[in-house]
């Protein structure tokens, strides 16, 4: 993601909207059909941030601009959200400065993130299954060339496509945000 790109295009305004709207879309759709079919609760997500090509830019002010939105966001409105976290493809300059930086975390947090060069692909499949992960990390899932990514894959899909007005997150109006 070219994040200078996202800036020229939208505001910081914008960008906190969206995080919230795919924050409350979670809540209120995804988790709710994830606990139903499982038969049991589910409240948190699993991330996975790849760095390659680009782990350098994230020193850029604007790349720090972006995660400081978008981690403020959840820290203050969605705090227990995040199951896990793999961050991949991580050089040693950011292996480094993650050191620094989770010195100033809380030990709940800094448990929950898990930073990994690129041997990580035995790790996510201790927690993936091999056809929900794309090829390209590791997994056997080729529906896109970039796997799922982007595709809206997984057991809500049905549900947002037999109610798209009222599942979509441009259109929905959730409890957090402002009216338009």
């Amino acid at each position: 993601m070219n994040i200078d790109a996202v800036f020229k295009r939208t505001s910081k305004e914008r960008i906190i909207q969206y995080y919230i709207r795919q924050y409350e879309r979670q809540r209120l759709y995804i988790y709710p059909i994830c606990c139903h079919l499982a038969g049991r609760k589910i409240e948190t997500g699993f991330t996975i941030i790849d760095l390659k090509d680009g782990s350098s830019s994230l020193l850029s002010p604007s790349v720090q601009n972006f995660i400081k939105i978008a981690s403020q966001i959840c820290q203050d409105y969605y705090p227990e959200t995040l199951g896990m976290m793999y961050i991949i493809n991580v050089s040693w300059i950011i292996k480094t400065g993650w050191w620094i930086v989770k010195a100033f975390l809380d030990a709940k947090t800094v448990a929950k993130i898990h930073i990994k060069g690129n041997d990580f692909q035995k790790a996510l499949l201790e927690h993936v299954d091999s056809e929900n992960l794309p090829k390209f990390l590791g997994g056997t899932c080729e529906c896109q060339p970039d796997g799922c990514i982007g595709t809206n894959s997984g057991p809500w899909k049905t549900v947002f496509e037999k109610f798209p007005k009222e599942t979509d997150p441009e259109t929905v109006k959730y409890p957090l945000l402002p009216e338009r």
